[in-house]
């Protein structure tokens, strides 16, 4: 039988731990850096606002289809009419944008999916995050959903589900949508669940793919669109995906991943005038935290602590102390969220000087444990006389 409680040394963490936003600027009019394994943010601008997600849509489509179909990559699936239809986007504004969302425009990024054509599921994806394949959204979403009105449905409970609370879908690929909007922070956490997947890194981060003849179509590369993963001006070795986009209304817009010695970074830049910018201002982020150095807090020193146990039977109460410091190495962008919680054992009279007597659990903002620390008697606390009679038979 344990007795637990939240200690007040979270408290003491919070006034010991301070962030230092990252001394950057960038053009994007909305932009967020998290962490990928702590969900810590190391700079936003406006990351909350609303904006046009244009094609990084597709990062949202990939993570769901993956949740729902992930081990069954080699399912052939045939394209139906309603997945490559189209419509010009003037028609679609005289409309007033109610006509189906997922109707694909002319001069929109495409792999050239032919009604009837048969395609894996694995074809589907590299096609949609490799090439930004509209039509091979599409596809996918039909697929997945039985409707793409019904897969938008699933996918916006899902996004709801996994804390986007300011997203809403109305496509599978990003198409224009006056409705369709997100903000940066919610596509951070989008990656960051996406990243989780193996199969969803190994597709975002694939610098070409061929996609296999078909019944349709021959052969045909597909090129990645991330100019980070490509050599050239903006290669940056250290990235990992994810994925770009772009219309006329939203701009470029930028998701990158970059891991470097025990940290993967999520850089997502919204509403870049000048498509370049989009690449040097995510690598400008992705290098300002990288070459952060650790630094290290203590957060209890060796010697007496304030909590102290009472013990029923003892004449006093048990005086705890630690053995050794307790500290945490953290970046100065990053500021932990930790928490503390107090275990006491169960002890009975007379206690020993040196004896355990409890332990305190540092854990992290997501729950995971990250240090333990036994607490010891500081002395000998005896037992009352009474308490003493009463058992001593």
């Amino acid at each position: 039988m344990f007795l637990r409680g939240l200690c007040i040394l979270g408290i003491i963490i919070t006034q010991f731990i301070l962030a230092e936003p990252l001394p950057i600027s960038v053009n994007a009019e909305a932009a967020i850096l998290m962490n990928a394994e702590t969900g810590q943010i190391l700079f936003e601008k406006n990351a909350r606002s609303l904006q046009y997600p244009a094609s990084i849509t597709k990062i949202a489509t990939a993570l769901y289809a993956l949740k729902m179909k992930g081990n069954q990559l080699d399912t052939k699936i045939v394209a139906e009419q309603e997945s490559v239809a189209s419509i010009a986007e003037e028609a679609k504004r005289r409309a007033q944008y109610t006509l189906p969302a997922y109707w694909l425009v002319p001069g929109g990024s495409h792999i050239g999916i032919k009604k009837g054509e048969v395609l894996t599921l694995n074809d589907l994806l590299h096609g949609m995050m490799v090439a930004s394949g509209n039509d091979a959204s599409n596809v996918i979403a039909q697929h997945i959903g039985g409707t793409i009105p019904e897969f938008m449905n699933q996918l916006n409970a899902y996004l709801k589900d996994i804390g986007c609370g300011q997203t809403t879908f109305y496509n599978p690929h990003g198409l224009h949508h006056p409705m369709h909007q997100t903000t940066a922070y919610d596509m951070a956490l989008i990656t960051r669940e996406a990243l989780k997947n193996a199969t969803f890194r190994q597709i975002v981060s694939s610098v070409r793919y061929t996609r296999p003849k078909t019944n349709k179509q021959e052969p045909a590369t597909l090129i990645q669109s991330n100019r980070l993963l490509r050599s050239g001006k903006y290669y940056y070795q250290k990235a990992i995906g994810v994925k770009t986009g772009y219309t006329s209304i939203a701009l470029s817009t930028f998701v990158g991943a970059a891991k470097h010695n025990e940290r993967t970074l999520i850089c997502v830049l919204l509403k870049t005038k000048e498509r370049e910018d989009m690449f040097k201002d995510c690598i400008k982020m992705f290098e300002t935290a990288f070459n952060q150095p650790k630094v290290q807090r203590t957060l209890l020193k060796t010697g007496p602590q304030k909590f102290t146990l009472e013990v029923k039977g003892a004449v006093s109460p048990v005086k705890t102390y630690i053995q050794n410091n307790v500290f945490i190495d953290y970046y100065p962008a990053e500021e932990p969220k930790l928490k503390c919680f107090l275990t006491w054992d169960v002890v009975a009279p007379p206690i020993k000087k040196d004896q355990r007597v409890g332990e305190l659990t540092i854990k992290n903002n997501e729950g995971q444990a990250l240090q333990k620390v036994p607490l010891f008697a500081q002395e000998e606390v005896p037992s009352t006389w009474i308490y003493w009679l009463q058992h001593l038979f």
